[in-house]
C-alpha cells in the first residue's frame, strides 16, 4: 500500500488528507484510506476482482461515488476491497469516468468491522492541484 493519506482529527467522524502525483494515486490513496478505516487486519488475502466502471459530472463526485461503492461492495455484498490493481481516470469537458480492477475477497457474517462507515461525504472534498501533487480532505460518515 502507498500510505499517501493521513487521518486528520474530526469531532465525529474519520476525516483523511489525500495525496498523489496523479488523480489514479489519489484515488488509490482513498482506497487505501477507506480499508484501514474499516479493518485492522493488515494480511488480508485477495482471492477475487471486481471490476468497476463510474461515470459523474465532476472529479470530486467520482472520487466519493468510487469509495461509496468499495463501501456499497462490504456492507452489502460481504465483498471486501483489498488492493487496486489498476485504475484509469479519464476527465474532460463532458465528465469524469473511472475504469479500475480491484482485488478483494469475500467475507463471512464473521469478519469484524473495527468501524462501519455509512457514507462518504462531499463535505470539504475539492481536489486540487500544486505542482506535481494532487490532494484533497475526504470525510467517512460513522
Amino acid at each position: 500500500m502507498s500510505r499517501n493519506f493521513t487521518f486528520v482529527d474530526h469531532t465525529a467522524d474519520i476525516a483523511v488528507s489525500l495525496e498523489g502525483s496523479s488523480l489514479e494515486e489519489l484515488f488509490t490513496a482513498g482506497a487505501e484510506s477507506w480499508l484501514k478505516s474499516v479493518t485492522e487486519e493488515a494480511n488480508l488475502q485477495a482471492d477475487d476482482i471486481q471490476e468497476l466502471d463510474i461515470s459523474a459530472d465532476s472529479i470530486e463526485e467520482l472520487l466519493v461515488s468510487f469509495l461509496n461503492e468499495l463501501n456499497f461492495y462490504l456492507l452489502s455484498k460481504n465483498w471486501l476491497f483489498v488492493s487496486v490493481q489498476s485504475i484509469k481516470i479519464f476527465n474532460d469537458a463532458e465528465g469524469c469516468e473511472l475504469s479500475a480492477e480491484l482485488n478483494g475477497t469475500k467475507v463471512n457474517d464473521n469478519f469484524q468491522i473495527k468501524q462501519e462507515v455509512k457514507s462518504v461525504t462531499y463535505h470539504q472534498v475539492e481536489i486540487k492541484k500544486k505542482d506535481d501533487t494532487y490532494s484533497t480532505l475526504v470525510v467517512f460518515d460513522i
